[in-house]
């Protein structure tokens, strides 16, 4: 009994580490290190698609290749490699000399599971465990062993993401803090759910009252760790509460690493000559430090209920712009029904072009009128031209169904 007892749990065991290699074998280099290079993970996230647009059939190692031309032949040996061996990629059939393979539901799912944690840091996860952990033990309905597993790994999780975001707001730039915004994305809802699962603890299993007080503790931390981190970021985004407005060192660290496409790409949809050179980083900065700030808030007045005396006069001007605008717009198409933005600006001095641009930009944006400014390719430099900078795009009449 005692032999047969053991054998069971071996081979309990063993099916645990084989799941546990399924899950892995996405992240792995070799069968026993992680894998360092994004192109690997879109290598399987290909690899894994072909599988399941074979169906139940499977594909075969020339097929797995051919799926995954993209990639050189060696990575894709060695992936193959590496994955056959953890089990995520396995024979489809049981028989001798086989040559189609099947990929394991659970790595894929592993995958989606860590793309999410990259993305979200692990908070949806936590999410997730409050929740079912609530569903589970809500009623007293589980046992006094799944209570007390619940409470010490809720606290464990709530502790460790209290030290990441303390050391983060102590220690930490601001960019940092920033980057790892996540960990304070629905901070109240987290604390919610957490007082929720401890109320159900203590009511159900008052004998886990010691424990229970460490998970208050717990929940009280995490908190003021977010309470503290939120507002060392307005402080960084200054008393104008501009959040938008980035800091310099986050401008200068784009400029550094981005490549020559991101940094065109900046420009891409815009029409502009520059009118000076480039300020100095530091001296915007210093410049905005330097800006008084108001010493105090000053309220709206109170608004009337009386309809405002100028109300028609309001409406009567915006009716002489529209007019306005309609007839620049007639104007610089002449009788057709598009004109190229290229042509249109081409020898003007920068003056006129700015103020020609700028009314077919309003008469676009007017919904009373049927004109359109569409933008397509990308920037071109045009040294020594007016404008030097240009995007090629076309002013046209809009097409309205009928």
């Amino acid at each position: 009994m005692d032999e047969q007892f053991g054998l069971d749990t071996v081979a309990a065991e063993q099916a645990v580490v084989s799941v546990f290699e399924q899950i892995v074998a996405v992240l792995a280099r070799q069968a026993n290190a992680a894998i360092d290079d994004a192109a690997l993970f879109r290598l399987a996230g290909t690899l894994f698609a072909a599988f399941a647009r074979a169906g139940e059939d499977g594909l075969t190692a020339e097929q797995i290749r051919t799926a995954c031309s993209a990639f050189p032949d060696e990575v894709i040996d060695n992936r193959l490699s590496v994955l056959r061996k953890l089990g995520a990629i396995q024979p489809a059939f049981d028989k001798p000399y086989q040559r189609e393979y099947r990929a394991s539901f659970t790595s894929y799912v592993s995958m989606l599971f860590v793309q999410r944690m990259l993305a979200r840091g692990g908070q949806s996860e936590l999410h997730q465990l409050l929740t079912m952990e609530k569903i589970r033990l809500e009623g007293g309905q589980g046992t006094s062993e799944e209570a007390l597993e619940a409470v010490v790994g809720i606290t464990t999780a709530l502790r460790l993401l209290v030290a990441e975001l303390v050391a983060l707001t102590v220690g930490g730039t601001v960019e940092a803090l920033r980057e790892r915004a996540p960990l304070l994305w629905n901070a109240k809802s987290l604390i919610d759910q957490a007082s929720a699962v401890h109320e159900i603890l203590l009511e159900f299993w008052p004998e886990l009252s010691r424990m229970c007080g460490e998970l208050r503790s717990a929940i009280a931390a995490y908190e003021d760790a977010s309470t503290n981190a939120s507002a060392r970021l307005m402080t960084a985004a200054g008393t104008t509460r501009a959040l938008n407005l980035l800091p310099p060192e986050m401008w200068q660290r784009f400029a550094r690493r981005a490549t020559v496409d991101e940094l065109a790409a900046v420009l891409a949809d815009q029409v502009f000559d520059a009118p000076s050179p480039w300020h100095d980083v530091a001296d915007l900065a210093e410049v905005v430090a330097g800006r008084p700030q108001p010493n105090g808030s000053r309220s709206t007045p109170p608004r009337s209920r009386v309809p405002d005396g100028d109300e028609q006069l309001s409406q009567e001007r915006s009716d002489a712009e529209a007019e306005r605008l309609a007839g620049v717009a007639e104007e610089v198409l002449s009788g057709g029904d598009s004109v190229a933005v290229e042509q249109l600006l081409t020898g003007m001095d920068w003056v006129t072009a700015r103020r020609v641009l700028a009314d077919l930009v309003a008469a676009s944006n007017n919904d009373r009128l049927g004109y359109r400014l569409a933008w397509s390719g990308p920037v071109q430099v045009r040294a020594g031209s007016v404008p030097s900078w240009l995007t090629p795009g076309v002013f046209e009449r809009e097409r309205r169904p009928m």
